[in-house]
């Protein structure tokens, strides 16, 4: 089940009800199709992004399925997308960002979130707070990867991200969750067995 944008700043406990409401009332809702992108590599991303539905991978322009190597992040359902500074800063992004399954974005442009600030002047201190939580969430998933066995791992993923870990291709998987694709399908073939590791 998709989260809201409710859902995620609720629990920050910064905004009042009624201006969480007037938030999630200004995002708009813009389908992409799988493999459409949300920017090119040298563009520039003018629009606050809300994740409500689907898989946002960022990386090069090259073909999605042979350019594992090359991908850089991915961004889940549920979620902010905070990929560099060019939202902030207006400067080009260095990734093109596409999404890898058809999806559903919320979108505030710039413009309507400098409204935002001037109407809800919390919303500021909603975005620093929601920038640091992904920069820790992305810390701790990094040291998770370096400690943690390839089983473990895949295993972690599939039990918090089952949806996800279904959805997202193999090779993409295997590049997310640091595993060289032929042992991701080793490992996947055997608890697919009923293997224990």
């Amino acid at each position: 089940m998709s989260q809201s944008i409710r859902d995620v700043i609720s629990p920050l406990n910064i905004l009042s009800k009624s201006e969480i409401l007037n938030v999630s009332k200004s995002f708009k809702s813009v389908q992409i199709k799988k493999n459409d992108y949300l920017v090119n590599s040298g563009g520039h991303l003018d629009s606050l992004v809300f994740l409500k539905k689907g898989i946002l991978r960022s990386g090069s322009n090259q073909d999605q399925d042979s350019d594992v190597s090359q991908s850089k992040d991915f961004t889940f359902e549920g979620n902010f997308l905070f990929s560099g500074n060019s939202l902030l800063t207006n400067e080009p992004f260095p990734h093109s960002i596409h999404a890898l399954i058809d999806s559903e974005i919320l979108v505030l442009t710039l413009a309507e979130l400098e409204g935002i600030y001037e109407s809800i002047p919390g919303f500021v201190a909603v975005l620093r707070q929601l920038t640091q939580d992904e920069l820790e969430k992305q810390e701790k998933l990094i040291n998770l990867i370096k400690i943690q066995s390839p089983q473990k791992r895949y295993a972690d993923f599939q039990r918090n991200f089952a949806l996800l870990a279904a959805q997202l291709p193999e090779g993409q998987l295997a590049h997310f969750l640091q595993i060289p694709t032929p042992e991701l399908s080793r490992i996947r073939k055997k608890i697919s067995l009923g293997s224990t590791f």
